[in-house]
């Protein structure tokens, strides 16, 4: 695990759901899968040569993995005999997480037990899977559907100048302004080093440093450029972080400092009085104006940082820097006539035609 690896892992785990990971990589598999073949497995001992010979093989963060199993799966039911568990066990297992009204995690603790379990049927430690005829819409009911919020050009006028009314440090403000430029999740803007950006050239080269582990680079428009600027500026010489923790310079910002701060503008008296939003609804808001300014599917995908779509994604290994920048460039004038403009008022909303109306009790409340 490299260092930037190393920081990422540690920010979404414990120190100590990494200690035992890196255990369970370092003990010989011999040692691990010592014992006899008459069923007395423990669920900890069989769980441990899975993290070895499949997690860690197949989940790109596989310590998040490890993280549900440590907290809910392994003090519950770790030190009993795997042939001793039944689909009555586990599932008074997941209801002490719906009772808590966890459904979500909930559902990825019953993912991660039917997943290792029918892996231990394969291997042969188990005879049947408890799980196997279990969905996971079983578990708390079908999936909630995927979130839709997208900020409108009104909304994006009263989220961009709103910062500047709130009480909030440099790092939170201009960090939020750059998750919308760029599209880019939170954690991959507060965790960015200033070592990544290359102003001269305009390129964000961000590695892997991201979920999905793909290697990144991101063209940087003027208006980005402005906001890495002013973070830098507020950043210590000695502090390698673009967001640095106004603590410790030497720790890059929380994660959840900046989704603190919107929950703050939204839910104070006098905030900013438009629908509830959150951080994730700013990259979502950043994709839907790409299509809005008619940009490639494929390019747009490349911006994101998703993958190409069927025998593409095989094939196709241009870097699409130039046609991101394009992209990017067009919707950054898109956003800098947006917060030129004079209010809100003159800003499209939903549908043409239709204008945003806030209460007068936001900080932003315009006579119209």
């Amino acid at each position: 695990m490299t260092e930037v690896e190393a920081d990422f892992a540690a920010e979404n785990v414990g120190r100590h759901v990494l200690d035992y990971l890196q255990q369970v990589k370092l003990t010989p598999l011999a040692k691990l899968d010592d014992f006899d073949e008459e069923g007395n497995a423990t669920v900890r001992q069989v769980i441990n040569i899975w993290i070895r010979l499949s997690l860690i093989l197949t989940r790109r963060r596989p310590e998040i993995a490890v993280s549900s199993l440590m907290k809910h799966v392994l003090p519950v039911i770790g030190d009993v005999p795997l042939n001793k568990i039944t689909r009555l066990r586990l599932n008074r297992l997941f209801n002490i997480l719906l009772a808590e009204g966890k459904i979500s995690e909930a559902k990825r603790v019953f993912a991660l037990c039917k997943q290792f379990f029918g892996w231990a049927e394969t291997q042969g430690y188990l005879a049947h899977s408890p799980l196997s005829s279990m969905k996971r819409r079983d578990v708390g009911g079908r999936n909630t559907p995927p979130r839709e919020r997208a900020l409108t050009d009104a909304e994006i006028w009263v989220f961009w100048h709103g910062l500047d009314l709130w009480d909030i440090s440099e790092q939170c403000r201009w960090s939020l302004r750059l998750c919308l430029l760029t599209a880019r999740r939170p954690d991959e803007v507060i965790r960015a080093r200033k070592a990544e950006f290359n102003l001269r050239v305009g390129v964000w080269r961000q590695g892997t440093r991201n979920k999905s582990a793909r290697d990144h680079s991101l063209p940087l428009t003027p208006l980005a450029i402005i906001c890495i600027n002013a973070l830098l500026d507020a950043s210590p010489k000695d502090s390698v972080w673009l967001v640095p923790s106004p603590k410790d310079p030497q720790k890059p910002v929380s994660r959840g400092a900046i989704t603190q701060v919107i929950r703050r503008m939204l839910r104070a008296e006098r905030g900013l009085g438009i629908e509830a939003f959150t951080t994730r609804d700013l990259r979502r808001t950043a994709r839907s104006k790409l299509s809005s300014l008619d940009v490639p599917n494929d390019v747009a995908r490349k911006i994101m940082n998703h993958s190409l779509e069927g025998i593409d994604r095989v094939y196709d290994t241009h870097d699409y820097l130039p046609q991101m920048k394009q992209a990017l460039d067009a919707f950054s004038d898109n956003i800098k006539g947006i917060i030129e403009a004079s209010d809100y008022f003159e800003l499209r909303h939903k549908y043409d035609g239709e204008f945003l109306e806030i209460p007068e009790s936001s900080l932003l409340y315009m006579e119209k």
